[in-house]
């Protein structure tokens, strides 16, 4: 049996600096990662952006994506206000950035169960 529920996905698109060093790009995600602490963070994933030779170039300059799912949007809130959130934009990603990042907040339905209904 299976349900659905709603719940938030904030994504950040980066342009990384090209002169970025493994060191910080190391401090990134694993900067990133210490947000799971924040409460109400469900889930978060970081990396490089990529393209095939059989894809169109879509990625307009944006060379990592950053993407948090939360509980709600009462949690994203707290998310963007914590402390811990504020220090890791602050000290791993903004020196790290050749120009502003694009961000998206949306609600999502998420299927939980096998999908099977009895």
């Amino acid at each position: 049996m299976s349900e659905t529920k709603a719940v938030i996905d904030h994504i950040v698109m980066l342009k990384v600096r090209a002169n970025a060093t493994k060191e910080e790009l190391d401090r990134l995600i694993q900067g990133t990662f210490s947000l799971k602490a924040i409460p109400g963070v469900l889930t978060i994933t970081v990396g490089p952006t990529f393209v095939e030779d059989w894809m169109p170039d879509r990625r307009a300059g944006h060379t990592h994506v950053l993407s948090v799912r939360l509980e709600s949007k009462e949690a994203l809130r707290v998310y963007q206000d914590h402390e811990l959130h504020v220090k890791v934009k602050n000290e791993c990603l903004i020196p790290l950035l050749e120009g502003p990042p694009v961000a998206v907040d949306y609600e999502s339905v998420v299927m939980v169960g096998d999908g099977v209904r009895d």
